[in-house]
């Protein structure tokens, strides 16, 4: 097999990439799939190579391909990103050619950006982090390390979010506000102050929800 990119995942962020690539002209060898998943054979014509157990004789059989982590829970990315620290892998970005990126925003490794999304300048993108469609990232925000952010989401001027936080579509976080790490925030939501670690909030204007409440969106 021809070195590429090896994806893994087989869900909802892996047929982004796919599409990604397919449009950059950019070459994948095949996909794993998650000890979750129930894969097809292949996927938008790419074979699923088999599961998770199976990544070490699928690593060599590629040729140490870049690798891009496609988890739908931000905490499952990091864990595994970590599990195959030992491999010592390179990752890959898929960037949407219709994406907006400014010639002085940053941008992690392993993230996927989707069409029609805008970083505007001195913005700072971790590692690992889904950017969906139409999300707008305000200048000097900064997002941090396995971030999800769904559609039309919109971040202001320097908005910082926190390692592992999901924002739901639509939501948007006002001007200097900040989340802490593993925080979810609501669809729709407007957000006008600091969200502490690990907190839930949903609303206009924002406020927090009972913790044990998993249905947020």
């Amino acid at each position: 097999m021809a070195k590429g990119i090896l994806i893994i995942g087989t869900g909802a962020q892996a047929k982004y990439a796919l599409e990604i690539f397919n449009l950059n002209n950019m070459t994948v060898c095949g996909l794993i799939a998650l000890p979750e998943e129930s894969p097809p054979e292949s996927l938008d014509n790419t074979e699923v190579l088999g599961d998770l157990q199976d990544f070490e004789s699928i690593y060599q059989k590629c040729k140490k391909p870049s690798l891009l982590l496609c988890c739908s829970r931000n905490k499952d990315k990091e864990e595994l990103k970590n599990s195959l620290s030992k491999y010592e892998p390179e990752y890959t970005n898929a960037i949407h050619p219709k994406a907006v990126i400014a010639r002085t925003a940053v941008l992690g490794r392993g993230i996927i950006v989707n069409a029609c999304a805008v970083i505007q300048p001195y913005a700072r993108i971790g590692n690992h982090v889904m950017i969906h469609a139409g999300v707008i990232i305000e200048h000097d925000c900064i997002i941090q390390n396995y971030v999800n952010l769904a559609p039309k989401v919109t971040l202001a001027g320097h908005v910082k979010i926190g390692k592992g936080t999901t924002v739901y579509t639509g939501a948007v976080i006002c001007p200097t506000v900040k989340t802490g790490d593993y925080c979810t925030v609501g669809a729709g939501s407007v957000v006008l102050e600091r969200v502490g670690d690990g907190k839930k909030v949903a609303g206009v204007p924002a406020s927090e929800i009972n913790p044990e409440e998993d249905t947020i969106k």
